[in-house]
């Protein structure tokens, strides 16, 4: 929102007008410097300058407020060149006559009026040259403060519409999570199992981690880390001894942190995909690797003759979106994300940047690296 602040001040009515004002004293500055370079003569240089500057300022706004809007933003431009040419002819008789009214009097008293009277056309175009050049000055600052608001109002259109994007696809993922959690409970709730308090107490950790704390742009890679730790336990307890899961991460995560929820729905469709359909003994594999400021997530799991059929495998919701989100964060040169489809296993790698986050060493301390190094298996 700071570049769309910054626009409002350009448009303030008061800045324009002091932009007005500096223009024309700057321009004036300009003019008596080089009027007296060729006169020698400060109050000759100045009755030369002032005497014609009304009749400049009324050509650049006249061109500025009248000729641009009706005819070059509606692109008459045959229209706009044919006024110009006759706006010029008609600001030069005027930028002479305005000569004559003080100037000409006082400074050349003798001038011959017999041989250059005020209707001569060659002096006429003679006088419109200065016109022409600062109404085409003028004009051309006026078209590029016009295309720098222009850039700084597509960028705040493209910024919202990107925000508007993620926030889409992040709450796409909300209800995907919420929705295979709940099934979680609901089956362990059947057995009267006293872990469905357990259940409830991480499902509780998960759902305020996705409704409240992934609402930002960032956040700490141990915070996605533990979340990640959340799903694999909650999992581990609908499917029992049939599942194998080994969780294990390497590397600093201090001071690290990354987009909310992007790392979670590959995970959580390991075990939607390559689980939910295997009556058999199965396994999943994660492996976070964490390298100067690049994280590597690799997620492997088995795959049955039930997954192999299923369309969406691949092709899911929380993949499709989270590749997404991967473009519109990183970029797509930014990142690499790989599928690697095989007859029994499924698996992924991803490549991204982390950023750098500086956080309070008191609350870091609080959840050390090792404890995220875990190992779950039947």
């Amino acid at each position: 929102m700071q570049n769309m602040q910054e626009l409002k001040e350009l448009l303030n009515p008061r800045y324009r007008v002091l932009t007005h004002i500096l223009f024309w004293v700057s321009y004036t500055i300009f003019s008596l410097i080089s009027a007296n370079t060729a006169n020698d003569s400060y109050s000759r240089s100045f009755a030369l300058v002032t005497s014609t500057l009304p009749v400049k300022m009324f050509a650049v706004y006249f061109s500025l407020y009248v000729l641009i809007p009706k005819f070059l933003d509606t692109k008459k431009y045959l229209t706009l060149v044919s006024l110009f040419l006759v706006s010029f002819m008609v600001f030069g008789y005027l930028n002479r006559w305005a000569l004559h009214l003080y100037y000409v009097p006082t400074f050349r008293p003798n001038y011959n009026y017999l041989e250059y009277p005020l209707s001569h056309i060659g002096k006429a175009i003679q006088n419109a040259f200065p016109v022409a050049t600062v109404v085409f000055g003028a004009i051309v600052i006026k078209l590029i403060k016009r295309n720098y608001q222009q850039e700084k109002v597509a960028q705040e259109l493209a910024k919202e519409k990107l925000d508007a994007e993620l926030k889409f696809l992040k709450g796409q993922i909300h209800p995907h999570f919420l929705f295979n959690t709940l099934n979680n409970l609901y089956a362990i709730t059947l057995q009267d199992s006293p872990r469905a308090s357990e259940v409830v107490m991480k499902l509780s950790n998960l759902l305020d981690y996705m409704l409240y704390e992934a609402n930002v742009s960032q956040v700490p890679l141990r915070k996605e880390l533990l979340q990640m730790h959340n799903l694999v336990e909650l999992e581990k307890l609908r499917y029992g001894d049939r599942l194998a899961v080994t969780f294990t991460s390497s590397g600093n995560i201090q001071n690290k942190s990354l987009p909310p929820l992007l790392i979670l729905p590959f995970v959580e469709n390991a075990f939607k995909h390559g689980i939910s359909h295997n009556i058999e003994e199965s396994f999943i594999s994660i492996d976070v690797s964490i390298k100067d400021m690049g994280l590597i997530l690799r997620v492997e799991n088995t795959k049955t003759e039930d997954v192999k059929k299923d369309q969406e495998y691949t092709r899911g919701i929380g993949l499709r979106n989270v590749r997404r989100r991967l473009e519109l964060i990183y970029g797509p040169k930014n990142y690499d994300l790989q599928v690697f489809d095989e007859d029994d296993v499924f698996m992924i790698v991803l490549k991204a940047p982390l950023f750098e986050t500086n956080t309070d060493p008191n609350s870091e301390a609080k959840i050390k690296p090792e404890s995220l190094k875990i190992s779950i298996s039947s």
